[in-house]
C-alpha cells in the first residue's frame, strides 16, 4: 500500500500524510487498508470519521484530513458516533518518531498523565519537561496533555459504548479525576452527555468484569499468534487453546486476568478483563494490544519485505504474520535470561516451577515478581550457576520497582548479551525493528529457504524498519 503513497507534510505542518488524491481515492473507495491512515474533518457537520465511515461521503470541497485523531480533535471536530475513531488503529503517522516521542507515546497509553504531570513524564523519560513539549508540537503537533485529553475521551467513549460501566467508573478508569470534570469533558467534546453515549443498559450492580473489542487492521494471524502463545505458555500462570488465550496479570500490585478471543465477524480481538481497580483498565489494555500487535499495518510490511524473493515466498504463506510479545518488559527479560541456550519447551518448564515456587496461591500463580525471586535458595533454580546469578542480579535491580526497568539497565547486567537484549526489546517493547542475531532458530528458518548462499546477517539489514516481523515470518515458518 505505501507504494501508492506519496508523503507530504500534513495540514499542521508536523506529520505525514498520504496526498490529497490518494486520500479522496481511499475514502471514495472505503478501503479498510487506510483504515488509521488518516482522518476526514468534514466542515459541515463538524465531525471527523475514518476512510471506512459508512455515512454517505461530503464533498471534497467540505473535507479536510489530518494524520492522527488528536489533531483533528484539536482543531475543533469531534469524533462521528458511526465509524467510531476511537476503534481504529493508532495511526502510522505516529509510528517512526523518535525513540523518546514513541517511548513517550507507549507512557501516555498507558496513563502516565491520568494521575501524573507532564514534568512526571519528563523525568522518566530522563529529558527535560520544555524539551519533551518541543517534540511533541514539532513531531506531532500537539502537546502531551492535548493528546492525553483526547485519549481519555475516546477510552471513555469506548467504555460507554461497549460495557455496563457505571458512568463513575468510566470517569475513573479513562483517568479522569473528578466525575465533574470528566461531565464538562464529555460535554466539549462530544455535545452530548455521557448518558447519550451509552450502547447498553447500565446494570445496577457492580462488577469487575470489562468486555471490550480490540480492533485491528486485517488480516490477522490468530493461528499464528496462539500457536506462539502456545508454545511459550507457563503452567498456572497461562492457559491457551485454539479459541482463546487467558492469563492472570499483576498491574500495580493487584491481581487480575485477562482472556482474548477472535470476535466473530468482526476485525477485532474480544477482551475480558478482570480487574478490582477499574482504573487500571486503561493500562491493562495498552499492554494487550502491544501483547497481540494490534496496531500493525500488514501493507506496509509486506511492501517492504516482499522485496525479498526468499521472505516473498513466505509472505504468500502468512501474508498476515504478526510481532507478539510478552505482559512487561521485566516478563521478556526474565523469559530471555531463562531463555539462554536452552529450548523454548526447557524454559518454560522453568519458568512454570520458579511461579510455583513464590506463588502464594497454587490455585492463583502469577509470574513470579523479582522481589520474590531474588529470595530463592540456590537449589530452586533449576540452571547453571552463571545463569542463576544473572538472573538474581536483574530481579534485585527490579525488586519493588519493575515498571521502571529499560534496556539500558538491562544491557548493564553481567550475563546479559545482544540476543537477550534483542529478544526483550522485540517481546517486551513491541519495537517493530528489532532482528535476533545468531538466533539458532531464525539462522535454521533461513537456511531453509530456496536461493543463494547468502549470510543472514547481510539480509537483515534490508528488511528495516520491520526487522521484527522478518524475524516472526522466520520463526513461523518453521511450523511448515
Amino acid at each position: 500500500m505505501k507504494s501508492d503513497i506519496d508523503t507530504n507534510a500534513a495540514q499542521s505542518g508536523h506529520a505525514h500524510l498520504p496526498t490529497p488524491e490518494v486520500c479522496r481515492r481511499a475514502r471514495l473507495s472505503r478501503d479498510a487498508r487506510f483504515d488509521g491512515e488518516f482522518y476526514i474533518a468534514v466542515h459541515t457537520t463538524g465531525i471527523y470519521c475514518r476512510p471506512v465511515c459508512p455515512a454517505r461521503p461530503p464533498a471534497e470541497k467540505n473535507v479536510s484530513y489530518f494524520p492522527s485523531a488528536a489533531q483533528a480533535a484539536l482543531a475543533g471536530f469531534r469524533p462521528c458516533l458511526r465509524c467510531r475513531p476511537e476503534s481504529a488503529p493508532n495511526s502510522p503517522a505516529w509510528n517512526g518518531t523518535s525513540t523518546t516521542v514513541r517511548r513517550a507515546l507507549e507512557l501516555i497509553a498507558q496513563g502516565a498523565l491520568n494521575n501524573g504531570s507532564v514534568s512526571d513524564l519528563a523525568l522518566r523519560l530522563g529529558i527535560g519537561e520544555r524539551y519533551l513539549r518541543k517534540l511533541f508540537e514539532r513531531e506531532l503537533g500537539v502537546s502531551p496533555q492535548a493528546l492525553a485529553l483526547n485519549q481519555r475521551l475516546l477510552f471513555a467513549k469506548k467504555l460507554l459504548a461497549e460495557t455496563t460501566l457505571s458512568i463513575t467508573d468510566v470517569a475513573f478508569a479513562a483517568g479522569f479525576g473528578s466525575l465533574r470534570r470528566f461531565n464538562s469533558a464529555i460535554q466539549a467534546q462530544f455535545r452530548l452527555a455521557p448518558s447519550a453515549l451509552r450502547s447498553k443498559p447500565q446494570r445496577t450492580v457492580a462488577t469487575v468484569c470489562v468486555e471490550l473489542q480490540l480492533h485491528y487492521r486485517p488480516p490477522y494471524d490468530w493461528d499464528g499468534v496462539i500457536d506462539f502463545y502456545r508454545r511459550h505458555a507457563i503452567d498456572g500462570v497461562e492457559t491457551v487453546t485454539a479459541t482463546s488465550y487467558r492469563r492472570n496479570i499483576t498491574l500495580e500490585g493487584l491481581a487480575g486476568s485477562v482472556e482474548i478471543s477472535p470476535q466473530a465477524g468482526k476485525n477485532a480481538l474480544r477482551l475480558q478483563l478482570q480487574l478490582a481497580d477499574h482504573r487500571l483498565i486503561m493500562p491493562a489494555v495498552s499492554r494487550v494490544r502491544r501483547m497481540f500487535d494490534l496496531d500493525a499495518n500488514p501493507a506496509a510490511i509486506r511492501q517492504v519485505l516482499g522485496r525479498d524473493r526468499r521472505l516473498a515466498l513466505l509472505l504468500r504463506r502468512f501474508p498476515d504474520v504478526r510481532s507478539t510479545g510478552h505482559w512487561s518488559l521485566y516478563e521478556a527479560a526474565v523469559r530471555g535470561v531463562v531463555g539462554q541456550q536452552v529450548s523454548t519447551g526447557a524454559a518454560r518448564t522453568v519458568l512454570s516451577r520458579l511461579a510455583r515456587a513464590v506463588a502464594p496461591d497454587p490455585e492463583q500463580v502469577q509470574f513470579p515478581g523479582a522481589a520474590a525471586l531474588a529470595t530463592l535458595d540456590d537449589e530452586q533454580f533449576p540452571m547453571p550457576g552463571k545463569r542463576r546469578e544473572t538472573l538474581r542480579a536483574l530481579c534485585r535491580y527490579c525488586s519493588g520497582s519493575e515498571v521502571e526497568l529499560d534496556l539500558d539497565a538491562l544491557a548493564s547486567l553481567k550475563g546479559v548479551g545482544p540476543w537477550t537484549i534483542a529478544m526483550a526489546a522485540l517481546r517486551g517493547q513491541g519495537h517493530p525493528d528489532i532482528f535476533p542475531q545468531k538466533d539458532l532458530g531464525l539462522e535454521r528458518a533461513w537456511a531453509r529457504l530456496p536461493g543463494p548462499d547468502v549470510p543472514l546477517r547481510d539480509r537483515s539489514d534490508t528488511w528495516r524498519p520491520w526487522g521484527s516481523y522478518a524475524a516472526n515470518l522466520l520463526w513461523r515458518s518453521l511450523s511448515l
